[in-house]
């Protein structure tokens, strides 16, 4: 039955008509769309790898505002680096990083390279 079956297979495919060729014109746009979709693939694929955090909750800083709670990060991150060094307290740098805008941070270590700045680190 088998045999049978592929056979049938076999003659069904060879009779099937052949695509018509197409232009040069068809082809390139073919191929540009497909260059034009490839990007998109390669950009899911890694965007997968992408992990997103921001700082945890933080009981002190319970509004919405948090202008508070960047501050005070950016601060804790400058006290810690002050009294242990920049390595140790990488991760309250990540902390102040992914709440502060970065504006403010660029404002702040300006100050601070100035002497302006009005905190005690």
């Amino acid at each position: 039955m088998l045999g049978r079956l592929m056979t049938e297979w076999l003659t069904s495919s060879a009779q099937c008509e052949e695509a018509p060729e197409k232009n040069e014109e068809e082809q390139v746009e073919e191929e540009q769309v497909a260059a034009e979709e490839e990007p998109e693939q390669e950009e899911e694929a890694s965007s997968e790898d992408i992990v997103v955090k921001t700082t945890p909750f933080d009981p002190r800083f319970p509004q919405q505002n948090q202008a508070k709670h960047c501050y005070t990060r950016y601060n804790e991150y400058h006290k810690c680096a002050a009294e242990k060094g920049e390595e140790e307290c990488a991760s309250m740098a990540r902390l102040y990083r992914s709440i502060c805008p970065g504006e403010w941070v660029e404002k702040w270590n300006e100050e601070r390279d100035n002497g302006t700045w009005p905190g005690r680190y």
